[in-house]
């Protein structure tokens, strides 16, 4: 599946707003004359909700509320109460699904299966004005996992790449920490800071970690991987080089742009075998395969879990390839207006704006 987090808005479906029949639209309240049994509750506009990009098709790119299909599907099958069952089921957000493992994931599909199935009914259920089924432009996509628990990054993964930064490829990971709070998604602005002046893209393979990871084997390393997303480490260099403060560097506001999908590991297949480019303003910048990483994804969670523990909702940012904007000649740096897109096959594209900090409020 192509996992998703959106938020939806408040506004009828239908474009009118007034009317008796507004609040059930965009709102998200299932009412008996369109699904045919006793009203669910609303939904808060702008809450984080899970959600899955329906494939190609008819309803190409649409996005399914994956507990509120839960919810219809058990209220369909005559359930007593469908949104509590959904909720203790098939949790509405991202981390708290990623606890849940695989048989959220098995749930997850159930649901997702079902929704496929009625948009193929003639006499299927309204899931469109029943807030089940979300048309793109009534949304807004969010980082696949807004707020992870930890960011673990990785340095001068690719050869090429350490080698443009005048090092040596190292002997084990080299691993750092970036703040969570640095998560923007996509279509989100990277805010460049008015302290530093060279900020720069990379783009890189993000792992997300679905099962608790300590002391992991490479045989088993990817079985705690519950999918991949596409992200983008940004990093002001004049803090990570010249002032060693690369813990900063790396975590400034808006650093840490994820999305657009969080697509599960089964889709993805070999880790290793994708295509990686990186476009500044429509110029390739970055472009490699990810299996040119020195050390892989499953030999980066067997070293990190020697030590500490990977937990559902960990972020592991497997490194950049070469072409960063630093090793340029003259060094390109992000400016404000510029238009940042990472693209990794089999996942998806990731797209930023840039624009300048304005300081102190």
């Amino acid at each position: 599946m192509h996992l998703v987090t959106f938020q939806q808005g408040d506004l009828d479906r239908d474009g009118g707003g007034s009317g008796p029949d507004a609040s059930r639209g965009r709102s998200g309240r299932l009412a008996d004359a369109v699904l045919g049994f006793e009203t669910l509750e609303l939904l808060r506009p702008g809450t984080h909700r899970l959600g899955a990009l329906i494939p190609p098709g008819p309803h190409a790119g649409e996005i399914v509320d994956l507990n509120r299909a839960l919810s219809v599907k058990l209220a369909e099958e005559d359930a007593g109460a469908p949104e509590a069952e959904a909720d203790s089921l098939l949790p509405p957000d991202m981390l708290s699904f990623l606890e849940r493992g695989e048989a959220a994931i098995a749930i997850a599909r159930q649901a997702f299966a079902w929704v496929q199935r009625s948009l193929g009914r003639y006499d299927g259920p309204d899931l469109l004005r029943g807030g089940v089924l979300l048309p793109r432009r009534d949304a807004r996509l969010c980082a696949p996992v807004p707020k992870p628990g930890k960011i673990v990054g990785v340095a001068r993964n690719y050869a090429a790449h350490a080698a443009e930064r005048g090092a040596e490829a190292p002997e084990e990971p080299v691993l750092f920490v970036k703040a969570s709070s640095a998560v923007i998604g996509p279509g989100d602005d990277i805010v460049l800071p008015a302290a530093s002046e060279r900020v720069d893209y990379e783009g890189e393979l993000a792992v997300v970690i679905g099962r608790t990871a300590h002391l992991v084997s490479a045989q088993t390393a990817l079985d705690h991987v519950a999918g991949y997303t596409v992200a983008n480490d940004v990093t002001a260099r004049d803090f990570q080089n010249t002032r060693g403060q690369r813990f900063l560097g790396k975590s400034c506001d808006t650093f840490a742009p994820m999305g657009p999908v969080l697509v599960t590991r089964d889709q993805v297949g070999d880790p290793q075998k994708l295509r990686l480019e990186t476009r500044l303003d429509d110029k390739i910048v970055q472009s490699a395969i990810t299996g040119e990483m020195i050390f892989g994804v499953a030999d980066l969670i067997v070293f990190a879990t020697r030590l500490m523990t990977l937990h559902p909702g960990d972020i592991l940012l497997s490194g950049t390839p070469a072409g960063v904007g630093a090793a340029a000649t003259p060094p390109r740096y992000l400016r404000d207006g510029d238009v940042v897109d990472v693209e990794i096959e089999r996942i998806g594209q990731l797209r930023n704006h840039v624009t300048r900090g304005t300081g102190r409020g």
